[in-house]
Parts: C-alpha cells; sequence; structure tokens
C-alpha cells in the first residue's frame, strides 16, 4: 500500500516518516485522498491540533483519537490497528515527561513495521527531533515548498550532513 501525499512525497507501508510541513500542504494530502478511505486510518492529535479544524474526511474507515499525557499516547500506539497512523506532534505532552518520553520513539517504530506511521509537525521543535531520530525518512518542507527527504537509516551511518543540522 502506498499513500502519495503530494507529487513529490509517496509514503510506504511498513516505514516511518517524519514530516516537516505547513499545514495546509499537509491537510491537502489527507483530505479528499482516495486510499485514505479504502484503508483503516487514525489521526491522533494531542492538547492543541491544528489539523482537526481542517480536516474534511466524512469515511468510516477515519478516526480521530486525542492523547493529552505521554502514557495516553503510548496507550494508544500499544493498542493501533490501523494501516496508516497520523500522530500530529504535540509538544506540550513532553514537558514533564523526561523519563516516559525516552520510550516513544521504539513504540512509533514497532507501530510502523504493521502501517504506514506519520508524525506530523508544522514546524522543528527539539522534541519532534528526538522523537524522529527512529524514523526512516524525515521530509521538510521549507518556505518555498520544497521538500527535502532525509533516509535517516544512511543518515546514522555516515553522520548528519550539514543541512540536517540546520534543522535541529
Amino acid at each position: 500500500m502506498d499513500l502519495r501525499i503530494n507529487d513529490r512525497i509517496l509514503l510506504q507501508s511498513g516505514k516511518f516518516y517524519a514530516i516537516v510541513a505547513p499545514i495546509e500542504t499537509f491537510l491537502a494530502g489527507i483530505n479528499d485522498n482516495p486510499v485514505i478511505g479504502r484503508y483503516t486510518t487514525v489521526l491522533i492529535g494531542g492538547n492543541f491540533s491544528r489539523l482537526l479544524n481542517g480536516i474534511n474526511r466524512s469515511s468510516g474507515n477515519f478516526e480521530i483519537r486525542r492523547a493529552f499525557t505521554v502514557h495516553q499516547l503510548l496507550t494508544i500506539l500499544r493498542e493501533e490497528y490501523h494501516s496508516i497512523v497520523i500522530v500530529e506532534h504535540d509538544p506540550t505532552i513532553y514537558d514533564d515527561a523526561v523519563e516516559v518520553k525516552r520510550v516513544v520513539p521504539p513504540t512509533m517504530k514497532d507501530v510502523s513495521r504493521d502501517s504506514i506511521f506519520v508524525l506530523y509537525a508544522p514546524k522543528m521543535d527539539h522534541h519532534f527531533a528526538y522523537l524522529a531520530h527512529t524514523a526512516d525518512h524525515l521530509i521538510c518542507y521549507d518556505d518555498t515548498s520544497d521538500s527535502i527527504n532525509h533516509d535517516f537509516r544512511k543518515m546514522r551511518k555516515k553522520g548528519l550532513p550539514n543541512s540536517q543540522k540546520t534543522l535541529f
């Protein structure tokens, strides 16, 4: 199963994607996407969601869940059965969860083995960077809407490229 977000981004099953993009760009890839209508999909938001107001999905296969703490997020992730899992990053749930936060990236990686897993944020922050270090791909859009796709597996072997360092 493949999910095309736009003409440059094709997401494949069994991979963990960390995406930093403007809200409008990401919503355009979700709304009216026929693949999302065919497969079971969940959008997991946090305390503050920027995506929920723009979601235009009426399919019975599309579900919305909310995680107000890291513990709730972990519980939701461990129960996951959907084909497409989208987690909208909310940095406020990680502020007081230093120890528990360490469990989240490997749990996200485990869920990605059986689904298309997307960790989405409209902008990079240090919590997102920490969570994304286990991702297979980091996709960042700059202000001109050009995408940069980094394969983390290659970067771990070679070290982070200079362009990657400026993002964090």
